[in-house]
């Protein structure tokens, strides 16, 4: 994994393929560039964006000689873009990175991408080049996150969640529980919408969801029935019973044996009938 860095990239008329395990910003600068990936082939040009997910694989293909791209190479423990998730309440694993797709600046951030660039051309040293990454990464993350939470806002206005039949489908699956990009397609919805709407109605982020209903289903069965804990940490897609305790004990604030032994005193203290 590399550390965040930004780089201008000459592509002239190469080609290629890649995939790699970090999510990556990039944006047109000079020439076009030809690129493909899950969602479709596209043409990066000056004003023009590609966001990458780690594991994303996609192909390029410069169109011109002078074809350059303003690459962002984003190291997801990077400690300025944790505390922008911090500051602005962001997961960006589950926001801006939750899907491959293409954005269009608005013409008030296309300088932004020579400003980029020209303070590329600045850095001399490690330390002016660490501290450039850092700033153009938050700024163009920010601006990113900012332009798709908008146009998502405006797209789900007057959108809801259908909690029963989100509910449903997570209740199908327990024991294999279902990722955004899954809950995303059953609920007819891209991954930030679903990740939008679950902030907006919820208060949580789709796998914080997802969560919370498996240990309502563990609360459930840990009260009213006589299963086993390791049964029903397998039932609900635990690798194991230690990380399905340490799960309840953070939702929870108690371990699920203090959960069945809690019911078994109320139950103790319940007075006999006749």
């Amino acid at each position: 994994m590399p550390h965040t860095q930004a780089r201008c990239n000459r592509i002239a008329r190469t080609s290629g393929e890649h995939c790699h395990d970090y999510p990556q910003l990039m944006l047109g600068w000079r020439g076009a560039m030809d690129y493909e990936f899950s969602p479709g082939g596209e043409r990066l040009v000056l004003g023009q964006a590609a966001i990458l997910p780690p594991g994303e694989p996609h192909l390029y293909l410069g169109r011109n000689d002078d074809c350059e791209v303003l690459v962002l190479d984003l190291d997801a423990d990077d400690p300025c873009l944790m505390a922008l998730e911090q500051s602005c309440t962001l997961d960006l694993c589950e926001s801006l990175f939750a899907e491959p797709r293409t954005l269009s600046l608005p013409p008030t951030l296309v300088p932004m991408v020579e400003f980029a660039t020209g303070q590329l051309k600045l850095a001399h040293t490690p330390e002016q080049r660490a501290l450039i990454n850092h700033q153009l990464a938050v700024l163009f993350v920010s601006q990113f996150s900012q332009l798709l939470a908008q146009g998502d806002r405006e797209a789900l206005r007057h959108g809801r969640l259908c909690a029963a039949a989100l509910d449903a489908f997570i209740d199908e699956r327990l024991a294999l529980p279902p990722d955004n990009r899954t809950l995303a397609e059953a609920m007819h919805l891209g991954q930030s919408q679903l990740h939008l709407l679950c902030r907006r109605q919820f208060g949580l982020t789709p796998q914080q969801y997802v969560m919370r209903r498996r240990l309502s289903w563990a609360s459930h069965w840990l009260r009213q029935t006589h299963r086993s804990v390791s049964e029903i940490a397998l039932d609900l897609g635990f690798a194991d019973v230690s990380s399905f305790s340490r799960a309840y004990r953070r939702r929870m604030g108690h371990s699920p044996r203090a959960e069945r032994n809690a019911e078994r005193q109320s139950a103790s203290h319940l007075p006999l009938s006749g």
